[in-house]
């Protein structure tokens, strides 16, 4: 899959910053454990089973008490740095991280610490997608609820055409100097980006969606953390 040229290179940024106890208690949740194996190892071990991937940056906090024993997939290139406060933040703190390496054509794949269950294939047909012909894209799955807007008094107020509606997921992978220059436009104000699309939608871009296979889920509650272990466990 011999997407990138001219010497371009991909990088993954991980933010990991969070302190996500819901779900654990005193542990965070990325370093909660399914089938033996915590969190963000799984998540590192999908990106680094992409076969360009050249780097992964992990933002990790600097209270964190956890990283030093986590396993790293082997023949990879991982790196710890300082997050942020908040995820935004934390990617911004990435880019930053990643400039003694990156060049401007390079590429960026952000991928959520606590999504384990994505699938390399997922990532590739992303990367396959974007590269020749967009500055960016993101995985995302069609929304198949009906989607209420509410009044104040939790009354419903209107129902939204749902064919146009996506439930965005990561990874989503940029061209590192649009993601730069996307971040640093809403640098007053990351806390409120939640996602890089978001950021880069901001400069007039309309990133790819591409949709994702089921069971590419985030995990925020305990009950998320049992539908990952089935999901993880369907796909092995």
């Amino acid at each position: 899959m011999a997407v990138f040229k001219n010497g371009e290179k991909l990088w993954a940024v991980v933010p990991a910053a969070g302190q996500g106890r819901r779900v654990g208690g005193a542990v965070p949740k990325q370093y909660l454990e399914i089938a033996g194996i915590p969190i963000l190892t799984h998540s590192l071990n999908r990106l680094a089973a992409v076969q360009q991937v050249d780097a992964i940056f992990v933002g990790i906090s600097e209270t964190d008490r956890h990283w030093q024993r986590l396993p790293l997939p082997h023949g990879m290139q991982v790196a710890s740095y300082t997050g942020g406060q908040s995820r935004g933040e934390t990617v911004w703190l990435g880019l930053q991280a990643l400039q003694e390496y990156a060049s401007a054509d390079d590429w960026v794949l952000v991928h959520d610490a606590a999504r384990p269950c994505v699938q390399v294939e997922d990532i590739d047909a992303l990367i396959s997608a974007v590269v020749p012909s967009f500055e960016g894209g993101l995985l995302a799955v069609p929304i198949t609820d009906t989607i209420k807007i509410a009044n104040q008094d939790s009354t419903a107020k209107q129902t939204i055409d749902r064919r146009m509606l996506w439930g965005a997921q990561t990874p989503q992978l940029f061209r590192y100097s649009v993601l730069c220059t996307a971040l640093q436009a809403v640098a007053h104000d990351l806390e409120s980006i939640s996602d890089e699309s978001a950021a880069v939608e901001k400069l007039g871009l309309n990133p790819l969606i591409v949709q994702s296979a089921e069971g590419n889920i985030k995990i925020t509650n305990s009950k998320d953390l049992r539908l990952a272990e089935f999901f993880l466990g369907k796909q092995s």
